[in-house]
């Protein structure tokens, strides 16, 4: 079992639009939170051992819920998704969060 979060960004007919998304592997089965739009929703689905995956989920804006089915890959570094919802399609791209500030090498001489 893992968990990562990732920053995301995700591509839409307006723009591009940042978030996050927390991400919980079990096995085969994937959950977590996508948290993009001002909104944090839940989704649920499944992943092999490669990362290859197909989840479902809900996308919230102002005007209306969105229901979506998503196909991509993550790994603990990296996540690419495409969403497909009733009427459009969007893409995620993301990297893993840094979970807690780096710090800085000593140099040596």
């Amino acid at each position: 079992m893992w968990n990562v979060s990732y920053d995301v960004i995700m591509q839409t007919s307006i723009g591009v639009r940042y978030g996050t998304m927390s991400v919980t592997v079990d096995n085969s089965k994937i959950n977590g939170i996508l948290d993009i739009l001002k909104k944090a929703n839940p989704f649920h689905g499944n992943i092999n051992e490669k990362g290859a995956c197909q989840i479902k989920g809900e996308l919230t804006t102002l005007m209306r819920t969105i229901p979506y089915d998503a196909v991509g890959r993550i790994t603990k570094e990296t996540l690419v998704l495409r969403l497909n919802g009733e009427r459009e399609n969007f893409e995620i791209t993301g990297t893993a969060s840094a979970p807690f500030p780096a710090e800085e090498k000593e140099q040596t001489t």
